[in-house]
């Protein structure tokens, strides 16, 4: 199947979302891990999650460049919103340094090619995987205030010739506050 390739290097290339992907999406999505880094949980019926329209000011999935598997997923909230990546690594490919790989693609291609100034994103304190690969991206812990609710968040920051870098670790799930991984060009 033809999909235009947003980015890419040598192990795996962000390339266009087709509603044939909907299907793993939705198995994937109900996973309980899944859905708890996603703030959230949501259980609809398969023609419900078909339905959601993707509203995302970017949306590709990952897939690899030797097989051809689409393993994934990463996204850039709506524009009516502060910009938030995410990723959402198929749990088969967990724990292989894809995310990692995709993660560093979708960073760069909101930067470079759409041009964001500020970007966030989220992960939990107890979310090992993530905190190591936020590092790997370049990613440093720093406290910076409280969430909402009065939770500790923590968030990174790096300074660089280019951006800096900011992510915010929350304490509590559901946390309206957790998303924000911050890189500011």
């Amino acid at each position: 199947m033809d999909r235009t390739i947003y980015i890419s290097n040598d192990i795996l290339s962000l390339v266009e979302y087709k509603p044939c992907d909907d299907r793993a999406l939705y198995e994937s999505w109900l996973d309980p891990d899944t859905q708890r880094g996603y703030n959230g949980v949501y259980v609809t019926t398969f023609e419900d999650f078909q339905s959601h329209e993707i509203r995302q000011r970017f949306f590709a999935m990952i897939r690899l460049n030797g097989t051809g598997e689409i393993i994934g997923a990463v996204g850039v909230s709506p524009p009516e919103t502060i910009a938030d990546l995410a990723i959402w690594v198929f749990k088969p490919y967990r724990r292989r340094g894809y995310g990692t790989s995709a993660f560093a693609l979708a960073t760069k291609y909101a930067v470079e090619a759409l041009k964001i100034t500020e970007l966030h994103a989220g992960a939990y304190p107890d979310n090992i995987g993530s905190k190591k690969m936020l590092k790997k991206c370049g990613y440093v812990p720093d406290p910076i205030g409280t969430a909402e609710n009065g939770t500790e968040k923590h968030c990174a920051v790096i300074q660089q010739e280019r951006p800096a870098r900011r992510f915010c670790l929350c304490e509590t799930p559901l946390d309206s506050q957790c998303n924000s991984y911050k890189v500011a060009v």
